[in-house]
């Protein structure tokens, strides 16, 4: 045991005090590499692993509600937020006395800004009054609701009663 101490001290003293405390750093590093770098990266290594397969699992999820989300006519099922919006234009329609029978709605997604734009088209018959009205109701009613165009005819001068075609845009954000 005296012989491998000896051999130390020997080329230590040959080393200097600098020569020593380098040598003992380089010691320390390695020490500490061991004891924590690796460690840690095996810790993170699994970490990202179990990331990866949540993100899997999430998308996985995600394709099997989309999926779930369509409806018999095979057209996706309203989200929450287009069917409150629906819901208050249909109110707004009721309060001014005018009907709703049918009307189209398309789904557009505008890219570069992360929105969805459902343009809905609604015939309408009523006389002026009743149209402007619920225009105006449906408009402060929905911050996210823009009035594209509207169209008016009346099929003699004298008749108090407008067919009309109104068309609106509902911007949501995606995740609505």
């Amino acid at each position: 045991m005296a012989r491998p101490l000896d051999t130390l001290k020997f080329y230590l003293g040959r080393l200097g005090r600098v020569g020593a405390a380098g040598a003992l750093l380089i010691v320390a590093s390695l020490a500490y590499e061991n004891a924590v770098v690796q460690p840690l990266e095996a810790a993170l290594e699994e970490q990202l692993l179990r990331n990866a397969q949540m993100r899997r699992e999430a998308a996985a999820q995600h394709a099997r509600a989309e999926q779930t989300a369509v409806d018999a006519s095979g057209q996706p099922a309203l989200a929450p937020a287009v069917a409150a919006a629906l819901r208050r234009l249909f109110e707004a329609a009721d309060k001014t006395g005018l009907e709703l029978d049918r009307g189209e709605y398309r789904l557009a997604e505008v890219k570069d800004a992360h929105l969805r734009r459902y343009q809905l088209s609604l015939p309408v018959a009523g006389g002026y009054p009743e149209v402007r009205a619920f225009v105006a109701q449906a408009l402060n009613a929905d911050p996210a609701l823009a009035l594209t165009a509207i169209q008016l005819r009346r099929e003699r001068i004298e008749s108090p009663d407008l067919d009309g075609l109104l068309n609106f845009t509902l911007y949501l954000e995606l995740g609505a």
